[in-house]
Parts: structure tokens; sequence; C-alpha cells
């Protein structure tokens, strides 16, 4: 589908998949506030085209098109576990009830999941608000699906492997605090031998280099061979800072910090969690209505 408003229009309807998209509502979505005096007729065109494109890729559907006019609006016809989306829940849902318990089919799933990614959701490219929200939370679904396979990597104890997608990772999204905890962690458990990879955004520095002294601390205790060779290089341990009062509270602080960043993580899960359930009853009360 080489079309760009013909990707959009299929992204919309699949949206509101089995639903009638009202014309103006795709033709916001097309064009928003730039749309031509004839906008109308060039909707029809692109959904004539569309239409005529899913019947090729589903030649036995010619007489029975899945891309119906019905009233003021347009329908496409579709069940919910032959989108990739539903099926990306579906499995992500399984995987992080699996996590705690059994790493490596978490890690299996999550891998298959995050595979049926072949692009920016909804295709990328430039959408209108209906689709640029659910384009939105598809993508925060996927960074929360690929730091969950990072997860199951470390629980697995492949520390070193991890690293150099976490790096990337870090580096791609340096708001993302899961990230960078994780890499702090892999490294530190992989035996890594510096940590001078490991760069918060900047003007962040001190928060990291905090991050990386408690983590390593909590396995190691104080000073140690790994601070003391790198402290004037990071930062990293007493040496380089000699413990004042205030560092008590401010590693309460900081331990608080993670402890509410976690909390919020987990109530997103629950979140989606809650989400696919209702997507998975939705469906079998569909199937059940058309038997």
């Amino acid at each position: 589908m080489n079309s760009p408003k013909q990707r959009v229009l299929l992204g919309v309807l699949l949206v509101r998949m089995d639903s009638v998209v009202p014309t103006d509502t795709l033709i916001n979505e097309l064009w928003g506030r730039n749309a031509p005096d004839k906008a109308i007729n060039a909707l029809q065109a692109h959904v004539s085209r569309l239409r005529q494109q899913l019947i090729e890729a589903e030649p036995p559907r010619a007489n029975t098109p899945r891309l119906i006019a019905r009233g003021s609006g347009y329908l496409l016809q579709a069940r919910p576990e032959e989108l990739d989306s539903v099926q990306f829940r579906l499995q992500t849902t399984r995987a992080r009830r699996q996590l705690a318990t059994d790493a490596e089919a978490a890690a299996a799933l999550l891998r298959r999941a995050l595979g049926l990614w072949r692009g920016p959701a909804l295709d990328g490219g430039s959408h209108g608000p209906l689709c640029a929200g659910v384009a939105a939370r598809l993508e925060e679904e996927r960074l929360l699906a690929v730091e969950d396979l990072c997860e199951a990597s470390i629980r697995l104890g492949r520390h070193r492997q991890v690293v150099g997608r976490l790096e990337e990772l870090v580096s791609l999204h340096p708001q993302r605090d899961r990230f960078r905890e994780q890499l702090a962690v892999a490294l530190q458990q992989g035996g890594a031998p510096t940590v001078r990879r490991l760069r918060a955004p900047e003007g962040d520095r001190g928060a990291l280099g905090s991050a990386v002294r408690q983590i390593y601390e909590a396995g190691h205790g104080r000073g140690g061979p790994w601070a003391l060779e790198h402290a004037e290089e990071e930062g990293v341990g007493d040496h380089a800072h000699p413990r004042e009062e205030g560092d008590d509270l401010e590693l309460v602080r900081l331990r608080r910090r993670v402890e509410q960043l976690s909390a919020e993580q987990r109530s997103m899960r629950a979140d989606l969690d809650r989400l696919t359930a209702l997507v998975e009853r939705g469906g079998a009360a569909q199937r059940r209505d058309s038997a």
C-alpha cells in the first residue's frame, strides 16, 4: 500500500473496527484543516482504492468485501484476533504473568510479541487526533514490552548480552528511568569494569551517579575495588565524594523516588492488563453472538 492517505484511512478504520466511522471523522483524520474543496469525493476515491486492495489481498472475499459503506460513514469488518495489536497485547499480558516465575517463557513470549511490529504504530506518518492518540498508546505498550524483555534477560543472567541493547535504548529514550536502571544493573552484575558508558542526559549526571552508587553498594558494600578504580572518572564512590551528613537524607529521597516510579509502572501495567481482558471478553462475546 503506497498511498499515505490510504494507510491513514486503513488505520482509522482499524481503530474503530466493526463500527461505522462518520465521513466527517475520516476527512478530519486524512486532511485536518487542509481538506480539499471536494473532500467527500476525494474520500470516496480513497475508499474505493482501499477496498480494491483489500479484495486483491483476499480474493475469496470479493463478494463480501470487508470495507463497506453504511449510513453516513464506512465500516471495516474484522475480528479482534485478526489484529496484530490484539495479539501483541495478549502475548505481553501472558508474559508479565510469567516474568517472576518463568523468565525464559516470558522472554519467548515477549520476543514473539515484539516480532509483530514491522515499523511505527499505524505505519507512522501524519495522523489525525484519533490515530495519533492510539499510535502513542501503542508505542508506549511496545516500550513497556521492551523493558520487560530486558528485565527477563537480566533475570536469566544474560547481563553482558543485553548491555549493548540497553545502551542504545538509554540513548534513544533518555527520560525512561527503567532503561537506565536496567543498564546500571546489567553493567554491575555482568562484571563490567567501568561505568563510563552509562551517561545521563545533560544536567542529570548527579542523579544517575547516585543511582549507580546505590545499586553498587547494595551488592558489594561501600568502597570496593570497582568504586575505587573509577571514582575520579565518574564521581561515583566515597573517595570521589566524602560522605557528608546530608547523604543519608538524599539516599532516602532517591529510594522513595525509585519506589514511586516502580508503583507507577505497576499501575500502568495493571491498566493495560485490564484493557486486554476487556478486549478478550469483547471478542469472545462477539464470536458467541455470530455463532
